[in-house]
């Protein structure tokens, strides 16, 4: 009796499997397809910026552009740290390695046209640990809102001091801050998010988010601003030695944030192109002509798409392992407790990992 007993367990158990690999073969394909796309566009992207670029790159040094490029790793790096504290106000807490495999192996969904693919990426590969999709399309959507206002922040307590041209031509992208501050108060933000998915027809959230998760997702947002603005003055000082100073710091760190903010808020155009790079020229004015300025801003984004091919080639790295998805998620909805992470199928390769 105790054998048969083990043999229809086993039994059930090998069907429940072979079900579940049935109802995820589709959702294995899409993102897989999806995400190979979206790497083939990055790289095109890298080759484009690079055509940009490769006639004035002899004007940087080796040492400049590598320090630079560093620092533009750790900028693109801190994002997935204001991701994950807000994934954790939600209920979700994951694991650094889990977080950083999920967020940008996602991230790079922002090369296909619409900026929707991320947040569909990230949403995707977050059930694998067991996160509901719910938050994790939350946590994806309010790290691109604070974005705004922290690089808003970041250009105004920098750039009034340094570039009073640029803030003067580019005010409206500060204008929006206080009003995305105000959408982010956690009462506004929880009737926001609620509505969205009753609209979608989809579970509200079980905890909303309050206001320490949402100060350090912008915490972590702001050093991220800071990374970058070390970079560019990186760059800076590479090409003219005898510029330095605070005041440089300065004006870096704040073009820079006021170059992203202006680029997020043109939504028509992917990731900001040519906006970014406009408001970064006129910003640095102040400090260098537009010729030098502008090989900066391309430079600059072309350490950026680097960044970003480092980081999804971590993530890829980053296959699951260690203990239950579900207890990794902290019990979502959607969580599969039974099975643990190591033996979750990678979406990037369609069979199971082997981490």
């Amino acid at each position: 009796m105790g054998e048969h007993s083990s043999a229809r367990g086993a039994q059930g158990a090998q069907g429940a499997s072979g079900t579940r690999a049935g109802r995820r073969g589709a959702r294995w394909w899409l993102v897989r397809g999806a995400l190979l796309l979206a790497l083939g566009l990055l790289a095109l992207a890298l080759i484009s910026q690079w055509r940009e670029v490769r006639d004035s790159f002899h004007l940087l040094t080796v040492g400049g552009v590598i320090a630079s490029g560093i620092a533009t790793v750790l900028a693109v790096g801190t994002t997935v740290l204001s991701w994950r504290s807000l994934l954790a106000g939600l209920g979700a807490r994951l694991p650094l390695r889990a977080a950083v495999r999920i967020f940008f192996v996602g991230q790079i969904g922002k090369y296909i046209p619409g900026s929707v693919w991320p947040v569909l990426a990230q949403m995707e590969l977050s059930r694998d640990y067991g996160v509901s999709r719910p938050k994790a399309a939350s946590a994806s959507l309010v790290v691109l809102a604070l974005a705004v206002p922290s690089g808003g922040l970041a250009a105004a307590v920098t750039l009034p001091f340094v570039s009073a041209k640029a803030l003067a031509s580019y005010w409206w992208a500060l204008a929006v801050v206080p009003l995305f501050a105000v959408v982010l108060t956690p009462p506004v933000l929880s009737r926001l998010l609620a509505l969205a998915f009753r609209l979608l027809r989809r579970p509200p959230l079980d905890e909303p988010l309050t206001l320490r998760p949402i100060m350090a997702g912008a915490g972590w947002l702001l050093l991220s601003f800071l990374w970058y603005g070390l970079a560019t003055w990186l760059l800076l000082r590479d090409l003219d030695p005898d510029v330095s100073g605070a005041r440089l710091v300065l004006l870096s760190v704040g073009a820079y944030a006021l170059a992203w903010t202006a680029g997020f808020l043109v939504l028509v155009l992917p990731a900001g192109a040519g906006v970014r790079e406009a408001v970064l020229v006129l910003a640095l004015a102040p400090a260098i002509a537009s010729g030098p300025a502008t090989l900066v801003a391309l430079v600059a984004r072309l350490l950026a798409t680097v960044a970003d091919l480092v980081w999804a080639a971590v993530g890829v790295a980053l296959r699951g392992r260690g203990p239950m998805a579900g207890s990794l998620a902290g019990g979502g909805r959607e969580a599969s407790p039974a099975v643990p992470v190591e033996r979750l199928d990678d979406p990037l390769r369609g069979s199971p990992a082997r981490g």
